[in-house]
């Protein structure tokens, strides 16, 4: 249809050409997640992007960063807001919290049956994703007729000899110390947050310091040098072991005294589809379903316990939360580190170096 003036039959054709637009009629704001990318990216896409795009005619556009609390920074400070979903692990959730960049979450539409555990409902996230920072040894290294079973063992050198690995960073490693110094999991926090703990800490480190022969600070080196065996018994990703196992590398991982740590996602304040946002935390982080999905992709779990339900028994021994596990762990503490992380951090760099 043509229309060369503003005549009365023209603007009635406009406006019902526009009402029977499919476009005009199902066009809805997306929904911006901001992730890490790769192959995280790449399955929630597959497994709640794609979906809710199909049940609710929302589409969710996914993003790439590289330092979550940076972009939410200088996005609140020019006010010119990008995702409507955005990472917030660690202390960036607390500095997001406390400068007010980040909107409420209303866990009475979320979660109404409480399903998801407390630690993973935060007024400003969700603890979207549990995985544990634990150790990974090479079964074939362990000497005949002796069992690995955690810190103890990871600092006994004479009886489990070989190279040695650990994080670039005085985060876990503290914890991990005290644990094997003889604190109970559920008390290292109580005891580093005392001076006589810390000290305690970094006296149990020197003991190991001289066999650590890798200082790691990508998450990929763990897994590469205990498939090529430059190292025996090393700090990893839970995640990381799986996949060398299905290559037949010979790997195990101990639960006991790992840190059970948390991938959270907040809705940023001033985000534009603030709605489209909080539907789409729901139907992918408390979907039983879905959950089970998404850990049968990558091999880390959630906070909502009925996704066991949904998974192989033997499988779902290999996930973080699973009960048998859960209690032999404690968990991260992001506050502790928010307040002190830059006083310690000082002193494990001078640490490292003497």
């Amino acid at each position: 249809m043509r229309c060369w003036s503003l005549s009365r039959k023209c603007s009635v054709g406009l406006l019902t050409a526009l009402l029977v637009s499919p476009i005009a009629a199902l066009a809805k704001d997306p929904v911006v997640f901001a992730s890490y990318g790769g192959a995280w990216s790449d399955t929630i896409k597959e497994v709640c992007g794609v979906p809710f795009e199909k049940e609710t005619g929302t589409p969710v556009k996914f993003v790439a960063t590289d330092n979550s609390i940076a972009q939410i920074r200088i996005q609140q400070m020019t006010r010119n807001v990008q995702w409507d979903i955005g990472p917030t692990e660690g202390d960036a959730w607390l500095i997001a919290t406390e400068q007010g960049w980040l909107e409420p979450l209303d866990w009475d539409y979320i979660d109404p049956n409480k399903d998801i555990a407390e630690v993973a409902r935060m007024p400003t996230a969700i603890g979207a994703v549990a995985y544990s920072v634990a150790i990974g040894y090479r079964t074939d290294k362990v000497p005949e007729g002796k069992t690995f079973t955690g810190w103890k063992d990871f600092w006994n050198v004479q009886d489990f000899p070989g190279p040695r690995s650990l994080r670039n960073s005085p985060v876990e490693n503290l914890e991990f110390a005290l644990i094997a110094d003889g604190v109970a999991p559920a008390d290292v926090y109580d005891v580093l947050a005392t001076k006589e703990g810390l000290d305690r800490a970094f006296a149990k480190l020197d003991e190991i310091k001289k066999h650590i022969t890798v200082w790691w600070s990508s998450g990929q080196q763990p897994p590469q040098m205990l498939a090529t065996g430059n190292v025996f018994y090393t700090t990893l990703f839970n995640g990381r072991v799986a996949p060398l196992q299905a290559d037949g590398v010979p790997v195990d991982i101990t639960w006991d005294g790992a840190a059970i740590e948390m991938s959270n996602y907040s809705i940023l304040k001033g985000a534009k589809n603030p709605k489209g946002a909080l539907d789409f935390i729901k139907f992918c982080w408390n979907s039983p379903e879905r959950l089970a999905q998404i850990a049968l992709k990558m091999p880390y779990s959630s906070f909502n316990n009925k996704m066991y339900e949904h998974l192989d028994p033997d499988y779902a021994k290999k996930l973080p939360t699973h009960p048998d596990n859960v209690d032999l762990q404690f968990n991260y503490n992001a506050e502790f580190w928010a307040k002190n992380r830059q006083a310690i951090q000082t002193r494990w760099d001078r640490w490292r170096l003497n």
